[in-house]
């Protein structure tokens, strides 16, 4: 396989109806590069609406495909988004269980928007794409001493190239930047009166960036206002010591609401923001050098490594963040609900000067080598 073919299944990895590779995962949504200045078709005006919520989107053809597990949620978010624009919702399409927005114009052109549920695959076709490209950068560049590895679905760097053995570059490989970083469950316990992150599989194997944003930014005011009216309501979720969510009764929906308004002043979420600098640090400290994000390109992650490969740094690109805690139900609104936090991520930033999926541009990094 050529670079072309390379980049060519890079692109139609990017378009799969698929989750973002990420060790974290949630219902994701997207940060995207800064679009050129022009003159806005109704496709357009409704991907500048989507962006600006982060959501994570596919166009295919004059169809906008949202990405999100919560799929009726997100749908009547983006009727409220979208029907100032002139989009209508018609439940009865064909294109999808859920319906879809419309919006048939001459003018601007017609534009859909439906709610596709993300599938749990991405991570082999991120491997996949790191394989091709670890293959393709040593037959390319054998001959001047270059080879890649990759780590695969073990430990280290998903993208590692060296010079006669030596290693010069290690880099972190995403389709996306997720702006759902990462999500995470919090118990409280009822002995020490404290709340506390919910000690899964996926918050010990992150417990480095989701325990330091949870004492730094969500304990103390989890402590002083998330508590409970009555911790002997049959509705809460009781394990051991701890209130780990709500038990699945006709009336859950009910205590939903009220904790909510107790907790949140009557809103169904609370943001707290942070630093985008948090997670530019966390993926520093993993040990990498670059950061790949899709098609955006290459950013140094830290600042030796720029005087290697001349980039950007990708603690520079200046995103928003937030821990959104909310009382998130399984399925519907009196079905068995935890306390979740999503590590979210959105903004706008500027693509880099060069990227490992541009045949050209791979030549120049390898000559920066």
């Amino acid at each position: 396989m050529n670079m072309n073919e390379l980049h060519i299944s890079f692109k139609k990895a990017m378009e799969e109806d698929v989750d973002i590779p990420s060790e974290m995962e949630d219902d994701a949504t997207t940060p995207t590069p800064a679009p050129e200045d022009g003159p806005k078709n109704n496709i357009e005006r409704a991907v500048n609406a989507i962006e600006a919520e982060g959501y994570e989107y596919k166009i295919v053809k004059n169809e906008i495909r949202v990405l999100d597990d919560d799929r009726q949620e997100t749908m009547q978010k983006l009727e409220q988004m979208l029907s100032p624009l002139g989009f209508i919702y018609n439940p009865n399409s064909t294109r999808s269980s859920l319906g879809r927005l419309e919006l048939k114009a001459a003018s601007g052109g017609s534009a859909y928007v439906v709610v596709k549920q993300k599938r749990r695959t991405a991570a082999s076709a991120g491997m996949d794409f790191e394989e091709k490209l670890a293959t393709e950068i040593t037959s390319r560049y054998r001959h001047a001493g270059i080879t890649a590895t990759t780590a695969g679905f073990g430990h280290g760097s998903d993208l590692t190239i060296l010079k006669n053995g030596r290693k010069m570059m290690s880099i972190e490989l995403k389709t996306a930047l997720s702006a759902d970083f990462g999500q995470f469950r919090i118990e409280y316990d009822i002995q020490s009166k404290s709340w506390e992150p919910r000690r899964t599989a996926g918050f010990v194997k992150n417990e480095k960036i989701f325990g330091s944003l949870f004492n730094d930014y969500l304990r103390d005011w989890l402590n002083h206002y998330a508590k409970f009216p009555d911790l002997y309501d049959r509705r809460l979720n009781l394990r051991g010591n701890s209130v780990v969510g709500l038990l699945p009764t006709q009336k859950t929906g009910e205590l939903k609401k009220d904790l909510q308004t107790k907790w949140f002043d009557g809103k169904t979420d609370k943001k707290i923001p942070f630093r985008f600098s948090r997670i530019a640090g966390y993926y520093a400290d993993k040990g990498d050098s670059f950061i790949q994000i899709g098609q955006a390109g290459l950013y140094a992650l830290k600042t030796p490594a720029q005087t290697i490969i001349e980039v950007p740094m990708f603690g520079d690109l200046g995103l928003s963040c937030d821990l959104r805690l909310r009382l998130k139900p399984s399925m519907g609104a009196n079905s068995s609900t935890s306390f979740t936090v999503a590590v979210k991520i959105k903004g706008r930033y500027k693509k880099s000067n060069l990227s490992l999926t541009n045949p050209s541009d791979l030549d120049k990094i390898i000559s920066m080598l």
